[in-house]
């Protein structure tokens, strides 16, 4: 008798085994019918990118940023990578930071903060390029009725380019208030950049920077030994600094 009872068990099967198969039956199923509508819902003409919206330009073309986006800015939405088009859009000279959305259900919103122009530059052959506060070339645009620190690399210069970089790499990198203070800034390599300071009196200082070194803390001294006597200052060795 008892073993009839364990053949009729392993034909019938247990209650549980007959559930745990239908609950895996019933997951797949709902896997494949949400693949295929996610398939589907990939390549519907309502979701592929149709319009790129960019805001936030002021001198930078918007038609420069679409353009930047446009190898990643395609597609379905659902499939929108925004880190790729942020990272391209971030390559157009004039871009200081990029905030990328999917605007659905077939745009992408693009939005951009630019780098502020704070200096411009003349080069020994007559050329003028606006220099943003990273210390990178911007467009031309970018100075239009902006107030820009001159930069000018002194004529017979032995390396106008390093000139132009050092003077660039001290200015982007000086702090405020002094960096609002600089009326000009001239090198003629990248060692000897000197600047003049408007003082609050109305009046002028020479300093002598030196190359790019120690900026922060010739920036210090610089800001201590104002008030000195003397109409130059030097800080090229910010240690053993000089007032005459």
């Amino acid at each position: 008798m008892q073993a009839a009872e364990r053949f009729r068990e392993l034909v019938a099967g247990r209650p549980w085994r007959r559930r745990r198969r239908a609950f895996i039956a019933g997951v797949a199923v709902t896997v494949l019918v949400l693949a295929a509508a996610c398939v589907t819902a990939i390549f519907l003409p309502a979701l592929q990118v149709q319009q790129v919206a960019v805001e936030g330009t002021g001198y930078v073309e918007p038609e420069d940023v679409r353009e930047a986006a446009a190898a990643h800015a395609t597609g379905s939405v659902l499939l929108l990578s925004t880190g790729d088009v942020a990272a391209d859009v971030s390559e157009v000279p004039g871009i200081e930071s990029v905030e990328v959305e999917r605007a659905w259900p077939d745009g992408v919103q693009i939005t951009v903060t630019e780098t502020d122009p704070i200096a411009q530059l003349t080069r020994t052959d007559g050329t003028v390029a606006v220099i943003g506060a990273d210390g990178q070339e911007l467009p031309a645009a970018a100075g239009e009725g902006a107030a820009l620190v001159p930069l000018a690399v002194e004529g017979g210069s032995g390396d106008p380019e390093g000139a132009a970089a050092v003077m660039t790499d001290v200015l982007a990198g000086m702090p405020e208030p002094l960096r609002g203070a600089v009326q000009e800034v001239t090198a003629s390599s990248s060692s000897d950049v000197t600047l003049v300071l408007a003082l609050e009196d109305g009046g002028t200082k020479e300093v002598v920077w030196g190359d790019a070194r120690d900026a922060a803390l010739k920036a210090e001294v610089t800001q201590a030994l104002l008030g000195q006597p003397g109409t130059i200052i030097d800080v090229s060795s910010p240690v053993a600094p000089v007032t005459r």
